[in-house]
């Protein structure tokens, strides 16, 4: 297979090399991977694009939101699966990534605010609607989205997104101290905590080279920042729920078995509670797009085709 990728400003970047995908899932032609950056309301977003060429550009795209400790390049091999039927756009929230990062001053960190930061983005990106993608935080701004602008989404698919009962996943009880926490997150935790925290609590099976990525992607103090300013006006998660009974779009949500971060039995909750919702189980951790990207493919593929909903199990 062929992948090429096109940078913004013109200039090619090494690919990477993929497993095997099923033969209905593996694109045939070259695979096109282009970074934009586009202005959304008061910030300005990086994205990726991928799709095989004889995808239609105009068509129906997957909106993917990532998790706060993984920048948008995370759904990189879940989107090279698709690819083949779909245009995947991902995207890096405000103050993560290589999106703009503004000072805290001048930006209200949390899940609302990265709601209209992508409402925004639909406009940037000439996009009438979509398929709306999450994972973990960014499923929370999912969900989000798709409550208050239900005109945008077509259908949901929800991947152990942040929501009630969850306060505090990640016991960071100190770093949400006033002082003491940004001291933390902004100078003592290197990169060694990092690989022990994701590999522990997120994906046990990672490579070193991703997650040298992630920790990179996180390094910058404005980057800390605003992880420290999200986390800490992620706490309460209630009003979250009252946004799940307001979706109106086919939801699919995609779980781990095995997730130590969000418990599966917090995944048949949510689906409870929502109408429209299927709750596919994965054996994996808290990241199955990234531990099982051709399995996932294959779920999602089916879902955003309309051809299942998922089931509740």
């Amino acid at each position: 297979m062929g992948i090429l990728n096109i940078r913004r400003d013109g200039v090619d970047s090494p690919a990477m090399t993929l497993p095997e995908a099923p033969e209905n899932l593996r694109p045939t032609q070259e695979e096109v991977e282009v970074h934009r950056d586009v202005s959304s309301g008061v910030v300005r977003l990086r994205t990726t694009e991928w799709r095989a060429p004889h995808v239609d550009p105009n068509s129906t795209p997957i909106v993917a939101l990532p998790g706060v400790l993984a920048p948008r390049l995370s759904y990189r091999a879940l989107a090279r699966c698709l690819s083949s039927e779909f245009r995947v756009i991902a995207v890096d929230f405000p103050g993560f990534g290589e999106s703009e990062k503004p000072s805290l001053q001048r930006y209200n960190y949390g899940v609302d605010a990265f709601a209209d930061a992508i409402a925004d983005l639909f406009a940037g990106l000439n996009i009438a609607q979509a398929h709306l993608l999450g994972h973990g935080v960014g499923g929370a701004v999912a969900l989000k989205l798709a409550a208050g602008h239900p005109e945008f989404v077509k259908r949901l698919a929800l991947i152990a997104p942040l929501a009630p009962p969850a306060s505090n996943p990640l016991n960071f009880r100190h770093l949400l101290a006033p002082v003491l926490g940004g001291l933390l997150l902004r100078q003592l935790i290197g990169k060694s905590w990092f690989f022990r925290l994701y590999r522990e609590r997120i994906n046990p099976e990672i490579s070193s080279e991703l997650l040298d990525e992630y920790y990179e992607a996180l390094s910058p103090p404005a980057s800390r920042g605003a992880l420290l300013a999200t986390l800490r006006a992620s706490q309460d998660t209630r009003s979250l729920i009252a946004d799940s009974r307001r979706i109106r779009a086919p939801t699919l949500l995609l779980w781990g078995r095995d997730d130590r971060l969000f418990p599966v039995e917090q995944g048949r909750y949510l689906a409870r509670e929502m109408p429209h919702t299927g709750l596919e189980l994965f054996s994996s951790s808290h990241a199955p797009h990234e531990q099982c990207p051709e399995e996932a493919a294959r779920v999602l593929a089916a879902f955003f085709d309309g051809r299942r909903a998922g089931s509740r199990s």
